[in-house]
């Protein structure tokens, strides 16, 4: 997946946009690191990364997108399948690195930016549709794979805020009520129409959500 983007950092925060004022419970262990992985394809493994036993760790594989295997030409409102390196990071490697750290949790993200030229767009047929086909596929996937956690990370959309929010909201809803998911991030960045749809989802479900994970980019390349 590329980015015309650079990703030099990433701030894992538990704030309150202004518009919503209830108040979520603190973590048990404030001690919080987030690892997106999988996404570029270079034989990255779990055991590669260095753990802190101190600190709640979260590996986020990167992504889980709803297009076709080959290119998001081609959206499936709602039918998710793997874009990250399951052959480094397979179900087998989940349970390992889980068993082997207690402090470890595994997610995994939703949408990103891009396959090959093509973006990752959001773009359901209707609220009910994607839902209930994102249900499907998503537990299957979740089950398989061992997973504790879904993060929202979607930068393209063709639907208006709303329908973003109604979409993302019932399904994180659902998944927590049936006890498939622990918790739930999202992963804005400072751009208008993607703070738009963000801010939507937080003003009706922000309750539901239990980090941020506000992204910085910069439009330059490091030598």
């Amino acid at each position: 997946m590329e980015s015309s983007k650079l990703l030099i950092a990433l701030f894992v925060v538990q704030v309150f946009f202004p518009c919503h004022m209830s108040i979520q419970a603190a973590p048990e262990n404030s001690d919080l690191f987030r690892e997106y992985i999988g996404a570029e394809f270079n034989n990255v493994k779990f055991t590669d990364v260095p753990i802190d036993s101190n600190v709640e760790f979260h590996f986020i594989l990167s992504f889980a997108i709803d297009c076709d295997s080959t290119s998001c030409s081609s959206p499936t409102n709602g039918k998710f399948n793997v874009f990250w390196d399951s052959d480094n990071l397979s179900p087998s490697q989940v349970s390992s690195i889980k068993s082997t750290h207690s402090n470890v949790k595994v997610a995994l993200s939703l949408g990103g930016d891009s396959v090959g030229d093509s973006y990752a767009y959001f773009d359901p047929s209707s609220v009910d549709s994607w839902v209930s086909n994102a249900l499907s596929s998503l537990i299957d996937i979740m089950q398989e794979y061992h997973l504790d956690g879904i993060d929202i990370d979607y930068e393209h959309f063709n639907a208006d805020p709303d329908t973003f929010a109604e979409c993302i909201g019932k399904l994180v809803k659902t998944l927590k009520n049936n006890g498939v998911i622990s918790f739930a991030s999202i992963a804005p960045f400072d751009d208008d129409d993607v703070q738009s749809h963000y801010k939507a989802l937080w003003q009706s479900y922000g309750d539901l959500i239990d980090y941020v994970n506000f992204q910085f980019y910069a439009a330059f390349l490091i030598n």
